[in-house]
């Protein structure tokens, strides 16, 4: 049985969990026979720490997020010996402890933490099993692995450039945008037009003032709005509360078939520039407006996105709606928009997370096969000639 072990990070859902999903039921349709777990390293390592560390985090960036940023910069933007001292010391025995616990024959990395860990057994000649990196963020930072990872699948080529002047063979790199589930690549179906304009509102963080300010800039119910609200029950509760015929909540949805159809319903996305949720937006074609940004990655992200003119940054000092029709029933603006759209998406050697996991399945279980084959094969030589 081929064993693969899936290391996003937090329990929390996340672009991490969505992304090692998608790749979970690329593989199950694949291969039944191939087993995939998906663990939480800091979850292993103490669920208490990890509750801490990720209380820690949201209000850290919610709080004080100018200096989260600063942090982000400086310690993983750039390389920090000290973090790396750190983690080393509190981690790298814990983590080869996990590998010998449930013996993978492939690891695969969603987020930074792990692969850094993994990479530095590997290069202590303390572990010899492959390792995918999944990156889900549009700029990648300095805690990833490089040289140690067997295979690494990146967003763009600008990513793949960066890797290859940090000593990655090019043959080791794969630009297949953030990885979705491949529901997402079923052409968005055209629609009669309607008088209303649909508006899909993600991102729980978005709080009930913006909200209201949503509300009070309607054109006369112009607007349809759709509100994903996550876990956040308390938002749920208050976009219920304003009772509006033009604006649904919507709990946390796990079904990626539901959410293509919201995707297929909205003529236009509100959310962060969180790499997977923009991954799968622009996969759809759908115009991506942002209004708000965390800091740290989703920084760079931003950066990133609006370099490449694939997303609009809303004014929340101008009426919100007005700036999302404006661009709506501009043809040269959403021109604009899709052709960007179709330049990045065409950089991709491969879309699809089932054309991710057969490459897996090709490149590394097939080759640890053979070289498997070929120590055989020369322990029994070996044999024969010393009888």
């Amino acid at each position: 049985m081929k064993r693969i072990l899936i290391l996003p990070l937090f329990t929390m859902e996340s672009g991490h969990h969505r992304s090692s999903q998608a790749l979970m039921d690329s593989f199950k349709r694949l291969d039944p026979s191939i087993h995939c777990e998906k663990v939480d390293f800091l979850s292993y390592v103490n669920t208490t720490l990890e509750k801490f560390v990720s209380q820690l985090y949201l209000k850290w960036i919610t709080k004080v997020p100018g200096f989260y940023s600063t942090f982000y910069k400086q310690f993983f933007y750039q390389q920090s010996r000290l973090l790396e001292f750190v983690y080393e010391t509190l981690f790298l025995e814990i983590m080869q402890r996990l590998i010998e616990e449930t013996q993978p024959d492939v690891l695969i990395c969603t987020h930074s933490f792990p692969s850094f860990l993994i990479s530095k057994l590997k290069e202590y000649n303390r572990c010899h099993i492959p390792v995918v990196n999944i990156y889900t963020d549009f700029c990648l930072n300095h805690l990833w692995g490089k040289e140690q990872v067997d295979l690494h699948f990146v967003p763009s080529k600008l990513a793949k450039e960066h890797l290859m002047t940090s000593s990655v063979p090019e043959e080791n790199i794969v630009i297949t945008g953030i990885v979705t589930n491949d529901q997402f690549l079923k052409r968005k179906r055209k629609k009669a037009r309607e008088e209303k304009i649909h508006v899909l509102v993600a991102g729980g963080s978005l709080g009930l003032g913006e909200l209201s300010s949503l509300l009070d800039s309607r054109n006369n119910n112009a607007v349809e709005y759709r509100v994903l609200c996550g876990s956040n029950r308390s938002l749920y509760q208050k976009v219920a509360a304003l009772n509006s015929d033009s604006i649904q909540p919507y709990s946390y949805i796990s079904s990626p078939a539901q959410m293509n159809q919201l995707y297929d319903w909205a003529d236009a996305l509100i959310t962060k520039p969180g790499g997977v949720t923009v991954s799968e937006a622009l996969k759809k074609q759908l115009p991506v407006f942002i209004h708000s940004v965390l800091p740290g990655q989703e920084e760079l992200n931003m950066s990133f996105l609006t370099s490449r003119g694939l997303v609009l940054k809303l004014n929340k000092n101008k009426q919100i709606e007005k700036q999302i029709v404006s661009v709506l029933n501009h043809p040269d603006a959403l021109s604009n928009i899709n052709e960007a759209m179709q330049l990045f998406l065409q950089e991709a050697e491969l879309l699809s997370c089932s054309e991710a996991a057969r490459l897996i399945v090709e490149r590394i279980f097939n080759h640890a096969a053979y070289k498997r084959s070929v120590y055989l094969e020369q322990i029994v030589s070996r044999l024969q000639q010393s009888l």
